[in-house]
């Protein structure tokens, strides 16, 4: 064999080789397979090769996968409502990808769009790249199965409205157990609801339904405000009607008070009465006891309301006890 040949072979042998020579990205894990063996750590576990320049056995040998773990990827199911000016802009209902169309737990159609933001999970690279032909499209089978049975369980207006957290939270769960039964080797960071909004033949009609609704919290509110303020007048005018019963307690309690305080110095006179002589006894009662007709007497004169008009001066016995 000639030295040319020699060199010549030689050459196309450093080129081969050369071709073994592969660039990992910073943002990138390479896995190799060489004869078709996936290479392994002495634990079992894939060998990850970092970022850098990096040389194996050239094709047909070896064969680098390369995999962008830290890029969060974004799966949408659906299709986003078309917002336009005029109604009849609006997309026929036939040109909306039945995917995004599901039904209720109350038998209403309502065209969702929402998206699944996933990445590949660094320790399971080797599940992502050999476990399934087609992991994102499992993913998207499984976000839309769990979205339908979510909806299902729901009414309209939790849909519409009122059940974004419930439904993302229920997705979210769904989903993660989901790629971790089927060995996908992804980790699900979040599930958004983007829109959900009526076919387009009801849009009306639906709209009307909202206002009606939006009108109904607005009285809602309205009459509790109304029930607030005549709660707190009646309060007050309770609290008024409170205090002036206490006044009136404190003062009947003084009246009642004094007049015990009276008749208690009567006892008193009529028991000091009695260690005098019986004349002294017998005129201190009769003086008592005029005392208390007295005070009986205006107390009655005074809620009298009947004049008595006399023809001549002379006074008026008004006496009912007469004295002993």
């Amino acid at each position: 064999m000639s030295r040319k040949r020699i060199a010549l072979l030689t050459v196309a042998l450093a080129a081969y080789l050369l071709t073994g020579l592969y660039v990992v990205r910073s943002d990138e894990k390479a896995l190799v397979r060489r004869c078709g063996r996936l290479l392994r750590t002495d634990g079992g576990a894939p060998r990850l090769i970092p970022a850098g320049i990096h040389w194996d056995l050239p094709w047909p040998f070896t064969t680098v996968d390369r995999v962008r773990v830290n890029e969060v990827r974004t799966l949408s199911v659906g299709v986003p409502e078309v917002e336009s000016i005029e109604s009849d802009q609006f997309l026929p209902d036939q040109a909306v990808s039945r995917r995004s169309q599901f039904l209720s737990g109350d038998k209403n159609v309502l065209n969702m769009y929402f998206t699944v933001q996933y990445r590949v999970d660094e320790a399971r690279i080797d599940r992502f790249l050999f476990g399934s032909l087609a992991p994102e499209q499992h993913l998207r089978r499984a976000a839309e199965a769990a979205m339908t049975d979510a909806v299902m369980r729901s009414g309209v207006d939790f849909v519409h409205t009122l059940g974004h957290a419930e439904l993302r939270q229920y997705v979210l769960q769904r989903l993660t157990r989901f790629v971790e039964s089927q060995r996908l080797g992804l980790v699900i960071e979040d599930v958004a609801i983007g829109s959900v909004y009526p076919p387009t033949r009801v849009k009306a009609e639906f709209l009307d339904v909202m206002n009606a609704r939006a009108d109904r919290e607005t009285y809602i509110h309205q009459a509790r405000a109304y029930a607030e303020e005549r709660r707190a007048a009646a309060q007050a005018e309770a609290q008024k009607i409170r205090d002036l019963a206490e006044a009136e307690r404190h003062r009947e309690v003084e009246l009642a008070a004094a007049e015990a305080d009276r008749f208690r110095q009567l006892i008193r006179r009529l028991q000091e009465a009695t260690t005098d002589t019986t004349d002294s006894y017998e005129h201190a009662r009769a003086l008592a006891l005029q005392r208390e007709y007295l005070d009986v007497l205006e107390s009655v004169l005074r809620r009298v309301t009947t004049k008595v008009l006399l023809d001549d001066e002379q006074p008026v016995d008004l006496t009912i006890l007469k004295p002993q």
